[in-house]
């Protein structure tokens, strides 16, 4: 879940109030919805997602990001960009460049996108509009590396002040 808050001066008072819409991800049905603070008034702005995972919104610029995981093994992941209503939804990552994408980070001051890579992986960015995919950490290669789950990168966060990326990666399942 992620939340936007937009602030407006009154015209009167000049007192600020703080209106704001929650942005939910529903994998089992491939959408996304938009409503307010207390629940009410949901709207699923997007639908015919694959298998989305991770969300961010960039108020300023009136966007949301997410990724779509796709399925594992066919390497079919993508990141997605539409108006805070939906509308002028496009692929910004296609599939193929990106494995299985999780979650999602906006860095506004460098207008960059960081988001882990589960099986491929990786921890990566690009531009907002999707060019220049870079991956900055790799934590394994190819189908054996891939069966080891402690190298799937899973969330990450961005520190731009002190220049630094945090992702977790995922821990072997206990034993029974």
């Amino acid at each position: 879940m992620t939340e936007l808050q937009a602030t407006k001066t009154g015209p009167s008072s000049g007192a600020k109030t703080t209106v704001g819409r929650l942005f939910v991800l529903e994998l089992s049905s491939d959408r996304i919805h938009s409503m307010n603070l207390d629940g009410s008034d949901r709207k699923t702005i997007v639908t015919d997602c694959h298998f989305p995972d991770g969300i961010v919104v960039d108020a300023k610029a009136g966007h949301i990001y997410w990724t779509n995981m796709g399925v594992p093994n066919l390497d079919d992941g993508s990141i997605e960009r539409a108006d805070l209503d939906g509308r002028n939804r496009r692929v910004i990552v296609s599939q193929g460049i990106t494995h299985t994408p999780k979650q999602i980070h906006l860095d506004k001051d460098s207008s960059k996108l960081y988001w882990c890579d589960r099986e491929g992986m990786r921890v990566m960015r690009a531009n907002l509009d999707g060019s220049h995919v870079e991956t900055l950490v790799e934590t394994g290669r190819g189908d054996k590396d891939r069966r080891d789950q402690t190298r799937w990168c899973v969330g990450i966060t961005v520190d731009p002040k002190l220049g630094k990326i945090y992702w977790t990666q995922k821990v072997r399942p206990k034993a029974d």
